[in-house]
């Protein structure tokens, strides 16, 4: 990887890593609402789910000393 480079690039028409480039919340969308549909769950998902869900995780749950504080979260 290079400096510029995104952790996650975007994807060219042709299934194409482009490193230069982010991934695009529709595309990152586009694939969580094909998840859902094919595992079957009944209702909308976004971004803002696994945003949220990830905050908590490192609040309530990751390991003692690892765990961040209300003001790292900010909620």
């Amino acid at each position: 990887m290079a400096d510029k480079d995104f952790l996650f690039p975007a994807l060219g028409t042709n299934g194409v890593l482009q490193p230069g480039g982010p991934l695009s919340h529709d595309m990152v969308q586009k694939w969580i609402d094909e998840a859902v549909v094919g595992a079957g769950i009944h209702g909308m998902f976004s971004t803002h789910c696994y945003h949220c869900g990830g905050a908590q995780y490192w609040f309530m749950f990751a390991p003692m000393g690892q765990q961040w504080t209300l003001t790292h979260v900010q909620w």
